[in-house]
């Protein structure tokens, strides 16, 4: 197969083919060395044959290149000339602006002449001095022409408040104080607000505010008149208000003369006074004379005023309105009721009368801000309403506070009556929503009647308890009607002796002080859970005053007078008796409680009735004792003198026990009175057991004198004649018909051995030894008595020696 020639352009499409194929894997590469290897090495003539053909085109290459920068000779050469021209111009520039600097920054001349050259800089520095001064001599005819533009206003406002004060216009002067005040205040400069003119008209417009102050107190006092006429039988009060009022004419600094202020109507006085924002200190003699003049007589004396009002209702058309009222106490002329009625006529007066409720104007009630009905209700008359329902509370409902459980029922009438009238008073701008003083008090009438009855209890208690009226009644009267009583078991308390009252007597005003308390009670079960404790806590207080007042108000009373002391002591236990049944009695207890207790009150109670009783006991036990005591401890009493003060010793004691007897009896429980009189009795005849042990030498005289007065003790003897029945019931089955004394005075059965012994002989003495009857006597006492009584002998040496062995058994007393 013939070769085929490759052209020049071939060839070089073959090279640069080469040349821009990527480097292959190895493989790829030898398989392209193995595919080489079979083509056919290129001769001589190939390679001549390919250079011609690549000149060629170089050639070819070439021309068409120069013939492409002849076709664009014309455009390059304009651009060039425009190049240049380019450059020329910004020499041009340059140059200029090397010009302009150096005039700038050097005054003289760039060509070195004698001749001086102002610079650019120079010429503007100069421009602007002038301009400068030019500008501060403007602006300081600014200033100038501002602030006589500034004094000017303030003139023009003067001399209108000047025509307007000539003319009566109030309210139109108080809008030019305000405007030259706020004008003054604003000054264009400081220059003109320390100027001589300025501060004179400053001081100005400050003397004709003082002037319009002056003339709004008399216009006020011009528009409101009262008369007040007060007897002490009757009470008269007037109010008058003015609605057209003249203008008083007033030295003004440059008032005209014969100027004619004229008058000046209601609504536009309070409207200055608004604006002004005097209201409050111009009326508050108005607001005063209301509380004090009107309002406070017709509350307190309500149940006897007549309360006339004249107000039409036309304010344009009106000259004035009026209120009236008029008292006599002692008269009633309505029902409790009508006091909401009348006060709110008051208010009524206030709202329509003196504040203008529904007058419309535009000069009254500005359409940017509260009226003024509105601004004098909030400012004014709230202090008025409030003051008048704290009045109503405190000299109305206060006093009408029911006193019983009815008069509670029955006053629902009242309390709709009383947040009726604070409604209206809400309604008409007077109180708030906040302000419910007169609501509070009649939603909270179940306390008041709590507090008023305790304060009424305490006080009706008080009284019975400071009283001097010890007035008794039986117990057993009391407790005839009592069906707890009757079955002691049905109110399951334990029995305790000392409340067992039924045999004795209490003081009317303990009985008196337990039924004001079952009373009260009684009434907290009729209210509510919140009021029925304060009822039973006034019970607690009650029988806390009760113990706080007693003992000290009485103290000398109950400290020397031995049967009211006893009575006291009976009444504490009455009362503390009467208290332990209460929970029986109210077995359902009362509002707000399960179960109604005294159990701190009841303990506190015995107490108090043991203390006094130890106080009584102590003191007629101490006068005891100094009756004994002058007795001298029964020395020589063989001696008629000695003998004679032991007699009326022991005769004193006597006396003293009879005198206890008579007073305590009738008024003390047998147990008590018996349990009592034994300690004394006994205390009385240890003493003497005591005083004769003593005695270490006593003849036979005399142990028979001391015989006679041991025997005057036993006329105590009969004080306890009755109380067999009790000692038998109180033992049971171990009573075995003893004297009853021997159970209440342990000591009484010694005494009566001692007794026999001054009289016994020695050896009767010592047959009731051996019959162990003087078991009481210690064998000491028994030695000392016996040393005492007998001379010293064998015989008695011998008995001294069987006493000291000991007492046999004592001989058995017999059937029980």
């Amino acid at each position: 197969m013939a070769t085929a020639a490759l052209s020049a352009h071939s060839f070089a499409r073959s090279v640069t083919s080469a040349l821009a194929q990527p480097r292959g894997h190895p493989s790829q590469l030898q398989q392209a060395s193995a595919d080489h290897d079979h083509d056919e090495p290129a001769t001589m003539d190939d390679l001549m044959l390919a250079l011609a053909t690549l000149d060629t085109e170089i050639q070819s290459t070439k021309a068409q290149v120069y013939k492409k920068l002849l076709a664009n000779y014309s455009a390059f050469s304009e651009s060039f000339e425009y190049s240049v021209e380019l450059k020329d111009k910004i020499d041009e520039l340059l140059t200029q602006a090397d010009n302009m600097t150096a005039q700038t920054t050097d005054p003289e001349a760039s060509d070195g002449q004698a001749h001086t050259t102002t610079g650019l800089r120079q010429t503007v520095m100069s421009a602007l001095v002038n301009h400068h001064e030019i500008s501060y001599k403007v602006q300081e005819s600014n200033a100038i022409l501002g602030g006589l533009d500034h004094l000017s206003r303030i003139e023009d406002i003067l001399t209108q408040y000047e025509n307007c004060m000539d003319a009566g216009k109030i309210l139109q002067a108080g809008h030019c104080i305000q405007q030259a005040s706020r004008t003054l205040a604003q000054p264009p400069s400081a220059g003109v607000a320390s100027a001589r003119i300025t501060r004179s008209l400053t001081e100005q417009c400050s003397q004709m505010t003082e002037a319009i102050d002056q003339m709004l107190d008399e216009l006020v006092a011009g528009a409101v008149h009262t008369e007040i006429h007060d007897t002490g039988s009757a009470y008269n009060f007037a109010l008058s208000l003015a609605y057209t009022i003249d203008v008083p004419a007033l030295a003004l600094p440059r008032q005209r003369a014969g100027s004619t202020p004229g008058s000046i109507r209601w609504h536009e006085l309070i409207r200055a006074l608004s604006m002004l924002d005097v209201a409050r200190d111009k009326l508050r003699p108005l607001q005063r004379c209301l509380i004090r003049d009107l309002l406070q007589p017709l509350i307190q004396s309500h149940d006897s005023a007549i309360l006339n009002v004249d107000f039409s209702g036309d304010y344009a058309a009106a000259q004035q309105s009026s209120i009236v009222l008029s008292t006599k106490p002692g008269q009633a002329q309505g029902q409790p009721e009508d006091l909401f009625s009348n006060v709110r006529k008051v208010f009524e007066f206030i709202y329509r009368g003196i504040f203008l409720h529904g007058y419309s104007s535009s000069e009254f009630n500005s359409e940017d801000d509260s009226s003024d009905t509105e601004i004098l209700t909030h400012f004014i008359g709230r202090n008025i309403a409030k003051e008048s329902c704290a009045m109503i509370s405190k000299h109305y409902l206060s006093k009408i506070v029911p006193t019983d459980i009815e008069g509670l029922r029955g006053f629902g009438s009242i309390a709709t009556a009383a947040i009726q009238f604070e409604d209206d008073l809400i309604a008409m701008g007077f109180l708030t929503e906040a302000d419910k003083e007169l609501r509070d008090f009649v939603e909270s009438i179940e306390i008041h009647y709590t507090n008023h009855k305790r304060d009424t209890l305490l006080k009706a208690g008080r009284a019975v308890i400071m009283n001097d009226d010890f007035r008794t009644i039986q117990v057993k009267d009391l407790d005839k009607d009592d069906d707890l009583e009757k079955d002691q078991g049905g109110w399951g308390r334990i029995s305790d002796p000392e409340t067992a009252l039924k045999d004795s007597s209490i003081s009317v005003k303990s009985k008196t002080l337990v039924d004001m308390v079952l009373s009260t009670l009684n009434g907290a079960g009729s209210l509510s859970e919140a009021a029925s404790p304060h009822l039973y806590q006034a019970t607690r207080s009650l029988i806390d005053l009760y113990r706080a007042l007693m003992p000290v108000h009485h103290a000398r009373t109950l400290t020397n007078v031995p049967a009211l002391a006893i009575l006291f002591y009976n009444d504490c236990m009455y009362i503390a008796r009467e208290l332990e049944k209460i929970p029986a009695r109210m077995e359902d207890g009362i509002p707000g409680m399960d179960d109604v207790q005294y159990e701190d009150v009841i303990p506190a109670l015995k107490t108090l009735a043991r203390k006094w009783l130890g106080i009584q006991v102590q003191k007629q036990r101490e006068e005891l004792m100094e009756s004994i005591a002058e007795a001298e401890g029964f020395y020589d009493c063989s001696a008629e003198g000695n003998y004679a003060a032991c007699e009326r010793s022991m005769k004193q004691v006597v006396l003293v026990f009879k005198h206890l007897g008579k007073a305590w009896r009738p008024t003390l429980s047998p147990t008590t009175f018996y349990s009592i009189l034994g300690r004394l009795l006994d205390d009385v005849v240890k003493r003497v057991i005591k005083e004769l042990e003593n005695l270490t030498d006593i003849s036979e005289r005399e142990s028979h004198k001391l015989a006679a007065l041991c025997g005057l003790l036993f006329e105590c003897e009969d004080q306890f004649d009755l109380a067999g029945p009790l000692v038998e019931t109180t033992m049971g089955d171990d009573y075995n018909d003893e004297d009853p004394i021997h159970y209440f005075v342990p000591s009484w059965e010694k005494f009566q051995q001692l007794t026999d012994l001054l009289e016994l002989s020695f050896a009767e003495i010592m047959t009731r030894f051996r019959a162990g009857q003087l078991h009481m006597f210690s064998e000491l006492e028994l030695s000392h008595l016996v040393c005492a009584l007998f001379a010293d002998t064998p015989l008695r040496q011998r008995n001294l020696e069987e006493i000291e062995h000991g007492h046999p058994m004592p001989l058995p007393r017999g059937p029980k």
